[in-house]
């Protein structure tokens, strides 16, 4: 009795094993929380920003987003907020990591921005956050360009929406759902690149700012890097552009070829001359 048992559990548990089909979970639908389907970031790159937009400084004062922008600077602009418990503030963190190992300085050749997304946020919050940042950043001047606004829903729908930056209230949570990245804005107020996640590579950051300003800033050879380069939106960073280094190593060969014939010519020259004389 024991053994028949026993063979009827083997049996039992060999088709169960068989039964278990291992791609099974790939067949049902992998699919985003529904809490996520409509948070994130859209490509509105060159899109042109409709910014005269009232908010509050972190002091306190009404200034219009355009303001910001008429100091003929590329701007780089993060919308976050600023009691976030958890994504915002690895995102901030990020952002100054990426300026800190930068060589430009935040305020003279570039203006960074960041825009509560909570209308409950007022200037008690933006000011001591700017005064921590600033320390950590650690150069002078850097005050002029670094922006920490606040503002109304209205203001804040005004522009999250012409950026199509997506986010949501999680009520049980008590916390925004949103996605970290900055937009490079020019000084015109166009969309020219867009960045998601929470590190930020300086030299990417530089080349988005050379776009950004139509080589208004920068050197030669940031200038000459840059042509080198071309972002790729998938891999969310700028790559070594192939065409264009075929192109500098075409130009580069040209002109030694160029040069080695101008120095036989001129050998040539020379000879017959002498043999003449």
């Amino acid at each position: 009795m024991n053994i028949r048992f026993f063979f009827f559990l083997c049996l039992l548990v060999g088709t169960q094993v068989f039964a278990y089909d291992p791609h099974s979970n790939l067949a049902r639908d992998n699919k985003l929380p529904k809490e996520l389907e409509n948070i994130g970031f859209s490509d509105v790159t060159g899109k042109s920003l409709q910014l005269d937009i009232p908010f509050r400084d972190e002091s306190g004062k009404t200034v219009k987003f355009s303001d910001f922008l008429s100091k003929g600077k590329p701007v780089l602009l993060s919308p976050v907020y600023f009691k976030c418990p958890t994504l915002c503030n690895f995102h901030l963190n990020g952002v100054f990591q990426g300026l800190k190992a930068l060589d430009w300085t935040l305020g003279k050749e570039y203006q960074y921005i960041a825009v509560s997304i909570d209308p409950k946020e007022n200037e008690s919050v933006a000011f001591p956050k700017k005064g921590a940042y600033l320390k950590e950043y650690g150069r002078e001047g850097a005050e002029s360009g670094l922006h920490l606004l606040t503002g109304t829903q209205e203001s804040i729908d005004a522009l999250t929406k012409q950026l199509d930056f997506r986010y949501a209230w999680d009520s049980e949570a008590k916390q925004y759902i949103h996605a970290s990245g900055v937009y490079v804005l020019t000084p015109e107020g166009k969309v020219s690149r867009i960045f998601q996640g929470i590190q930020l590579e300086p030299r990417d950051l530089k080349f988005a700012f050379l776009e950004a300003s139509s080589g208004k800033i920068g050197s030669f050879v940031d200038k000459f890097a840059l042509f080198c380069f071309q972002f790729d939106p998938r891999k969310n960073k700028y790559t070594i552009y192939a065409y264009r280094m075929m192109q500098f190593g075409g130009a580069v060969t040209l002109l030694l070829l160029g040069a080695f014939l101008y120095i036989n010519w001129r050998k040539i020259t020379n000879n017959n001359r002498q043999g003449v004389t």
